[in-house]
């Protein structure tokens, strides 16, 4: 494994990642029947799991490390895959991935 993933704070990162991906997934069928505050705890669990992804991928673009610089690429065209268009960064696909957050956190406050 390349220096970049062997680093605490990278592998600390990716562990909190999976845990809140756990989390949201195994949320999503429940959140429809849950209180408000459940429901507005989860639209933040969502906005911080996007956040710590941003940072990822933020650091992987810093890194000279070959597998983080192979990781990055994959992840754009993954993102490619998901609506980010050619030439689009990706602060613009989380952008994307924002706005129906933005969109649930509104409805909640009717």
């Amino acid at each position: 494994m390349s220096d970049f993933f062997n680093s605490e704070i990278v592998r600390k990162t990716m562990i909190e990642l999976e845990q809140m991906q756990d989390k949201i997934l195994s949320g999503v069928f429940y959140v429809p029947y849950s209180s408000l505050d459940e429901k507005k705890e989860y639209i933040q669990l969502m906005r911080e799991f996007l956040e710590k992804q941003k940072v990822l991928l933020f650091r992987m673009s810093l890194s000279d490390d070959p597998e983080a610089q192979i990781t990055k690429d994959k992840i754009l065209q993954s993102a490619q895959l998901f609506g980010l268009k050619e030439g689009q960064s990706m602060n613009d696909y989380f952008k994307m991935l924002e706005e129906p957050i933005t969109k649930l956190e509104k409805s909640l406050d009717l």
